[in-house]
């Protein structure tokens, strides 16, 4: 329901619009008549005209060289009949003086010579192909009498004494006669016209002008400075050489042009002799520019009020939502350029300029038809002139809606772009900012000096070519930058401030400092900064483990000691008993034994450790076949796997495979494994022993299913009296693994333990001998 009811207004506001347009159009086109009478009093008659006149003046000295040829039998140029050049040297007075060098003043002569016959040559061209055509003239010798024209009619008659009624009787409805003294002024001057006393005093105005003059000082100003008439140059014995020019004027000479009623009506109908410049102008003094104007100023009124009434606006049509710059320049163009275009409508109207366009193109149609056509050109020029204005106000018509600052940032392309180019600029500046307070000082820097060196000079290069006015610039430019640079040092103390207080931090032992603060240019400090604190907490870390491991071992050990010489005490106890049988006897000294043994092995294991864990162990390296080692010592306890119910699986190379190892510590390795996988591995399952060549190594793996829970880390297995079993409940000392680790690094290879869920894996890594 809203869209129909927008779409109806829309509808109601172009037809107001164009009602508007079209009775605006209307009521210029009936001005007409009203521009026309004022346009008449001030128009002047073409061949009254400056443009028409100048011609004749041109012709004057064109036709002069020509009647002194005549006279003289001699031919001559022009710089030999109007230009007088001397030279001469004079004292030096050290002002203005010289300013030429000597080449330049030697040259100057023949300079002025050339430019004033370019000047002459247009001239000449003028009178052959525009006067001579178009004109009678007669141009008299006053002296001698001889006369040169370009008629068979007796045109030379107007210039003999004699009354105005005998001159009227002479073919000529237009006449302009000139007499030159024998110093070239314009003695005498007679017209013949429609308006004589206008004639008359534009043609004394005209001769007099000095046209020759003015034209050949501008041409010669291209080269020089413009003092057309003395110039300097550097010369001898402290004096200057001086070369000035002046122009003449034709002198004794009468000149007479004449148009007869069909010459005048030819020139009038070509205008090649005149400009339409006065009958636009007529129509400028007659106000039809301001007339347009307070047109254009009350359809703008018309339209603002229509935008008043928010039913009535256009800016809800799409065509009417243009960028602003295109609604300024269509406009002015509407508003100034084609205000010369309406002067210049009215004027062909009012002249009868479209009747003769008819006339020549539609020559088929009936004269009745002009005026209509006439008509109709104006009211379409007019109305597409007054619509476009119409439009180009209402593309105004967000303004109240949205605001100035929301209209501009909403349809002006420029304010846009140039808000794109300011965070373009701010985008720039904070990378550049962001470099320079981050820049990694344990790196190559060198691409941002050069990068502040380049926009440091470019800011001095635009500075320098701005002559007195850089040195203020230059000023505020180092005053700017003293405040920037105070600023920048200030941000790079507040960053070694917080290095600072990070490493003291860490120095004070909290090693859970974070790092979360920017550092700036120690950026990458930070990272180091981890590493140490990582360091540390490791260093720490190990420190409580090992004094952790250190209370278990000592635990464990006075555990495991304690034990069997409590036993042995007891027994020694009992055997010194009264009464005992000898049975009793055997039976505990066959307990002592064994108690004995196994306290005898204990230390021996924790010597054995003891001494690999402090390299003082003698290494006898040998080649040793792996494959077999690992048989036989399975040999060995192949009687207690069976105990212990296991299934043993081997996947090892057929052929043998040779490491550099010693071979009785070596056995103990494999000894203390399979004695450990025969104690903890789940009764009834099978063990995997895997040995493969892996890039060189020689990768061989023991794994098993545990009979219980594991609740120790892998790593901590190796560690010396460190068992499966936390209750210690099981034979053993808990130094196998300890000792089997020990024995693998020293012969340069590699333990590691992987427990994942029950399973129990033990990888060793030695170096291939071949």
């Amino acid at each position: 329901m809203l869209d129909i009811k927008l779409k109806n207004n829309n509808r109601i506001c172009l037809m107001i619009v164009l009602l508007v347009t079209a009775v605006f159009s209307v009521g210029f086109m009936a001005l007409y008549p009203s521009f026309e009478d004022k346009a008449d009093n001030y128009y002047k008659d073409r061949l009254s005209s400056n443009p028409f006149l100048e011609y004749l003046y041109r012709s004057n000295y064109v036709l002069y060289k020509e009647i002194t040829e005549k006279v003289n039998g001699t031919n001559y140029s022009y710089d030999d009949l109007y230009l007088d050049i001397e030279e001469e040297y004079v004292q030096q007075t050290g002002i203005g003086m010289p300013d030429m060098t000597e080449e330049d003043i030697d040259r100057l002569p023949g300079e002025m010579r050339e430019c004033l016959l370019d000047i002459f040559e247009a001239w000449e061209d003028d009178v052959t192909y525009k006067v001579a055509q178009q004109l009678d003239y007669c141009v008299i010798d006053t002296e001698t009498g001889q006369y040169v024209k370009n008629t068979g009619r007796n045109i030379e008659a107007l210039a003999q004494t004699g009354t105005d009624s005998e001159r009227q009787e002479l073919p000529y409805v237009y006449y302009v006669m000139i007499t030159f003294d024998s110093i070239g002024n314009p003695d005498k001057v007679a017209v013949k016209g429609n308006n004589p006393d206008e004639l008359l005093k534009s043609v004394q105005a005209e001769m007099k002008s000095r046209r020759l003059e003015s034209g050949y000082r501008f041409t010669n100003a291209n080269s020089y400075s413009g003092q057309w008439a003395d110039y300097y140059g550097y010369g001898e014995n402290g004096r200057a050489k001086r070369v000035s020019c002046s122009l003449k004027a034709p002198q004794n000479a009468t000149f007479i042009y004449a148009l007869t009623q069909e010459q005048k009506n030819a020139i009038v109908q070509n205008g090649m002799l005149y400009s339409d410049w006065d009958e636009w102008y007529a129509y400028y003094q007659a106000g039809v520019g301001d007339i347009y104007w307070v047109m254009l100023v009350l359809l703008a009124v018309v339209a603002l009020l229509m935008m008043m009434d928010k039913r009535y606006v256009l800016y809800h049509i799409k065509a009417a939502r243009i960028p602003l710059e295109a609604s300024v320049c269509l406009g002015v163009v509407i508003f100034a350029a084609f205000q010369q275009s309406v002067i210049g409508l009215v004027n062909d109207t009012n002249r009868g300029h479209f009747d003769s366009l008819w006339r020549e193109y539609l020559f088929f149609l009936p004269s009745e038809c002009y005026p209509v056509l006439t008509n109709a050109a104006n009211f379409g020029f007019l109305f597409l002139l007054f619509g476009g204005w119409f439009y180009t106000v209402n593309t105004f018509g967000e303004v109240p809606a949205l605001g100035i600052k929301g209209f501009l940032k909403e349809r002006s392309i420029c304010i846009r772009a140039a808000e794109r180019f300011i965070r373009w600029c701010k985008r720039i500046w904070r990378g550049f900012k962001e470099e320079l307070l981050h820049v990694d000082l344990g790196e190559e820097t060198g691409h941002t000096i050069h990068k502040v060196v380049l926009i440091n000079f470019a800011i001095l290069a635009v500075m320098c070519s701005m002559w007195l006015f850089g040195w203020f610039t230059l000023i505020i430019y180092s005053v700017v930058l003293y405040f920037l640079l105070k600023k920048y040092i200030k941000k790079l103390q507040d960053q070694y401030k917080r290095l600072l207080n990070a490493t003291g931090s860490i120095a004070e032992g909290n090693l859970n400092t974070a790092f979360d603060e920017d550092f700036g240019v120690f950026e990458s400090y930070k990272e180091e900064l981890y590493k140490i604190q990582e360091g540390f907490r490791k260093a720490v870390d190990e420190e409580v483990k090992s004094q952790r491991m250190k209370a278990e071992l000592i635990t464990n050990v006075s555990h495991d000691l304690k034990t069997p010489l409590t036993a042995i005490t007891t027994y020694i106890d009992l055997l010194k008993e009264e009464g005992i049988t000898q049975e009793q006897r055997k039976e505990y000294i066959g307990v002592l034994e064994k108690k004995s043994l196994r306290l005898k092995t204990l230390i021996e294991d924790l010597f054995e450790v003891s001494k690999a864990n402090s390299r003082n162990v003698t290494v006898n390296l040998v080649e040793v076949d792996i494959c077999n080692l690992m048989r036989q010592v399975y040999l060995e306890y192949e009687d207690k796997v069976e105990d212990a119910n296991l299934i043993f699986r081997f996947r090892m190379p057929e052929e043998k495979v040779v490491l550099k190892l010693d071979s009785e510590k070596t056995y103990r390795i494999f000894e203390n494994l399979y004695s450990n996988i025969m104690k903890y591995a789940m009764t009834g399952s099978r063990v995997y022993v895997d040995l493969e060549k892996q890039e060189g190594k020689a990768v061989i793996s023991l794994r098993n299913m545990s009979a219980v829970e594991l609740h120790v880390a892998p790593d901590e297995l190796t560690e010396r009296f460190v068992r499966g079993d936390s209750s210690r409940n099981t034979e053993g000392s808990g130094l196998g693994l300890a000792i089997a680790k020990s024995f693998t690094e020293i012969q340069g290879g590699k333990m590691e333990i992987v427990v994942d869920g029950d399973l129990f894996k033990v990888m060793l890594v030695w170096n291939c001998e071949g």
